[in-house]
């Protein structure tokens, strides 16, 4: 796998913070009262075909104010607390290459195209679906520093001259 690939498979796998509830949190408290809260778990596409329904779901949980556009403001969630410890930087890098019209504003339209363009790329066999090898690992935590363990038998102490 090769190093973009490997971020974009991180990326994807960042995808399934989604669902977590500080992000329903999140949502909760920047939507408008009354909106439609999108529930259920988001684990990430498995076959192109699947693509474009899991981006509309992306779009209404990312679109917090439902202006129909994700903003700067709204993929800043992704950088914080549990999302961002669990890759949700990288997720919104990939998501913000989505926007083709450089105009800061990313549509429907352009996170459709984004989610298509990384699943191509993910795909390396290229037929379509997403088979395990292929699909991204969780982050792994960082492993504790090991500390030295004195040995099992003491060390002699040193001879002293004139003693």
């Amino acid at each position: 796998m090769t190093l973009q690939t490997q971020a974009l498979a991180g990326a994807l796998g960042a995808l399934l913070i989604l669902s977590s509830p500080a992000m329903a949190q999140a949502r909760a408290q920047t939507a408008p009262q009354g909106a439609p809260q999108p529930g259920g778990g988001m684990g990430g596409p498995r076959t192109l075909a699947d693509v474009p329904t899991f981006a509309d779901r992306l779009f209404g949980r990312l679109d917090a104010n439902q202006d129909a556009a994700i903003t700067g403001d709204e993929l800043a969630v992704l950088s914080r607390g549990p999302a961002g410890s669990m890759g949700g930087g990288r997720l919104r890098t990939a998501i913000s290459q989505s926007d083709a019209s450089n105009d800061g504003r990313i549509s429907k339209d352009e996170l459709t195209a984004g989610m298509q363009r990384m699943f191509t790329r993910m795909d390396a066999n290229h037929d379509g679906t997403l088979s395990g090898d292929e699909l991204p690992r969780p982050p792994t935590p960082p492993a504790a520093p090991s500390m030295p363990m004195p040995s099992a038998e003491p060390e002699p102490m040193p001879d002293m001259p004139g003693g």
